[in-house]
């Protein structure tokens, strides 16, 4: 931080509002970070705008938007969940831009290797930084639009990206009651394997007779993913309901050698849960 800057920690302190804004403005880097980071620890409504600006802003570095995006979530505020969703893209169209710059750029001291896995960082941390911002929101339509992130990622850190993302989704779903069942659902027809894999997974903390048949569905379904039937057997084990031996005890005769055991530890615990004769001959 410049000798003569803002003292951020002291603007903080006070609860200078005006005075952290107008630390926004400084040439330095950090003490804008420093600055927006303060803004999400006041917890003042007044900072929504003006972090959302910061976020969505086209001057604005990745690690300045990172910060925006902390301090919205600590904000909780709903209407900024679209404008994350809007940020989340913005930095996906953007890495690619970079990237292919830095890998196009015929000054061989440019470094294309250590430009792109820079990049890409930078954009992960952002994007992660989001998700975790939309769980804090935590709102039902917070919940959507990390789907739809999961759904979209294609970033060159995509698998962590992803992991980030589905982090943020069972964070999220412990705010939710019921109610949403019936979108977790709706997901395991996603075309994303992604988004069916993770609702199958989500689904075991909302069990009724649609859950039940939405998990067997997928799970007895010949053409659906291996990731996506596993979940859903592990799903339906967690759940516990003894409805479902029928269509599982069939499918431990499948010829899939890898979806008949699962389909064996599923029937194996949910008839210890409920006492029920092991199956012999398998």
């Amino acid at each position: 931080m410049p000798i003569l800057g803002p003292n951020i920690a002291q603007l903080q302190a006070k609860r200078d509002f005006a005075g952290l804004v107008h630390a926004l403005k400084s040439k330095d880097i950090r003490t804008r970070c420093n600055a927006l980071r303060a803004l999400g620890e006041l917890r003042d409504a007044r900072a929504v705008p003006v972090l959302r600006d910061w976020l969505l802003a086209d001057t604005a570095q990745a690690t300045e938007q990172t910060e925006a995006a902390i301090a919205l979530g600590k904000l909780g505020d709903t209407t900024m969940i679209d404008a994350l969703f809007e940020a989340s893209a913005i930095s996906q169209t953007r890495e690619r831009a970079e990237i292919a710059a830095a890998i196009a750029s015929p000054d061989r001291t440019y470094r294309p290797g250590f430009y792109v896995n820079r990049i890409a960082a930078d954009e992960y941390a952002l994007r992660a930084a989001i998700a975790h911002a939309l769980a804090q929101i935590g709102a039902a339509r917070a919940v959507e639009k990390l789907f739809q992130m999961l759904a979209t990622e294609t970033g060159a850190m995509a698998n962590p990206v992803k992991t980030a993302i589905k982090n943020a989704i069972a964070t999220a779903l412990k705010n939710q009651d019921a109610h949403i069942a019936p979108f977790l659902c709706e997901q395991l027809q996603h075309a994303s394997v992604d988004v069916r894999e993770c609702a199958a997974q989500c689904l075991s903390d909302f069990p009724d007779a649609r859950t039940i048949d939405a998990l067997l569905d997928a799970a007895c379904n010949p053409n659906e993913h291996f990731t996506v039937r596993e979940a859903a057997l592990v799903t339906l084990g967690r759940i516990g309901d003894v409805r479902a031996l029928p269509d599982l005890e069939a499918l431990m005769r499948s010829d899939n050698l890898g979806l008949a055991r699962d389909a064996k530890q599923c029937v194996s615990a949910i008839r210890q849960r409920w006492n029920l004769p092991t199956l012999t001959g398998f």
